[in-house]
């Protein structure tokens, strides 16, 4: 059986990362392949990316380019504000312990193992790992380790509505050697289609690849709520407003809920909020069993669409770039539009019918299992 390698970091701590990472293998596994994770050796952080060579060349980037420094304090200070407690992070590497296959590589046996036959194709993808602002435009992100033929992208996400100038001629040569590219959102595609020439497919996120069934076996938990609740998952505090708003939601509808994002600052904590520190398979029950969801989570809107829950999507634009494609485009493919807020004051209890949306995902989860396949088996 031929073998597979995702190329993704596990290591930190964000519930979308994470699942995606194993929602990937397993697509491919459902393709009738072995699949596993691999990735370099040499990260100095335990939750978070940093390898030498990374801080390294982002350095020198600053140095030729001083005005993005202020964004990069920014982004620190972003880090800094939301602390991983060792609970979470340790339910975290149990995760990848017991459901993720992975492999750590030196720089020279990446390369080496590209060459040999141990795997057959190497797929890059998929979250923010195209991230169009960042510092430092990742060659493993782009497969340059491995043979050209045997490079795939899978719904990697630019994660932003544009590309530096600073960027655009390394991302346009890196993008334009992956033989199989796909995107995760339609302005995704309109700039890999402005940057490279190339019109290339949207496909779903790895976590759609899979079934409710599939996801239902991992959602598993000790953290249990006697009382209707709502998980508020956010991943940037919202705008003061809105979470006055949200209180007062929960309050007028006697929900309790679990905030496992961004708690709030700008109100008074209501006792009926818990604030767990919870681990994948925790957010995976949790969503599972919540009478709705209030989310400005890319994952956290997937997950509530899964498990088939009330649930609003939340604009995430207070922070410093817009990410409100990636919520937009899937939620146009389901017909699930008006999910979609930017103030609080339009939640509602409504009830989602889930007939359609369930036969729009089917649908698109056929035809991105068809373009992953035929990917992987062409030249073999």
């Amino acid at each position: 059986m031929k073998k597979i390698a995702i190329v993704n970091r596990t290591n930190l701590k964000n519930y979308g990362s994470v699942l995606q990472c194993y929602a990937l293998c397993e697509a491919v596994k459902k393709l009738g392949f072995e699949s596993e994770i691999i990735w370099e050796q040499g990260n100095v952080s335990k939750n978070y990316d940093f390898r030498p060579h990374k801080i390294f060349m982002t350095a020198l980037k600053l140095l030729t380019h001083p005005f993005l420094t202020i964004g990069v304090l920014k982004s620190m200070k972003e880090v800094k504000s939301k602390p991983v407690s060792e609970e979470k992070a340790q339910k975290f590497d149990a995760f990848v312990d017991d459901c993720i296959t992975q492999r750590l590589f030196s720089k020279k046996e990446l390369s080496q193992i590209a060459k040999g036959n141990e795997f057959a194709k190497f797929i890059c993808g998929s979250d923010q790992v195209w991230c169009s602002t960042t510092m430092y435009v990742d060659p493993l992100m782009y497969l340059r380790f491995a043979p050209k033929a045997k490079r795939i992208a899978y719904a990697p996400s630019i994660g932003r509505d544009y590309i530096p100038t600073y960027n655009q001629r390394q991302m346009k040569k890196y993008i334009s050697e992956i033989p199989y590219v796909s995107i995760r959102e339609e302005e995704g595609k309109k700039i890999i289609k402005d940057l490279t020439g190339r019109d290339v497919p949207v496909v779903l996120d790895p976590t759609l690849l899979l079934t409710r069934e599939d996801w239902v076996k991992l959602a598993k938990s000790e953290i249990q709520s006697n009382d209707k609740y709502a998980i508020l998952y956010f991943l940037d505090e919202p705008e003061e407003l809105n979470q006055k708003q949200i209180m007062k939601f929960l309050r007028n509808n006697h929900l309790s809920a679990f905030s496992i994002g961004q708690n709030f600052s700008n109100v008074e904590k209501a006792e009926n909020i818990k604030c767990p520190s919870c681990g994948p398979k925790d957010f995976l029950s949790l969503i599972r069993d919540a009478e709705i969801v209030i989310t400005d989570s890319y994952h956290g809107m997937l997950f509530s669409i899964i498990f088939g829950r009330k649930f609003w999507s939340v604009e995430r634009a207070y922070q410093q770039y817009d990410q409100s494609s990636r919520q937009i485009t899937i939620l146009k493919k389901l017909g699930l539009e008006s999910k979609y807020i930017i103030d609080c004051k339009d939640i509602s209890m409504e009830e989602v019918d889930y007939v359609v949306v369930q036969q729009n995902i089917e649908r698109l989860r056929k035809e991105s299992l068809s373009y992953l396949k035929q990917a992987i088996v062409s030249e073999l």
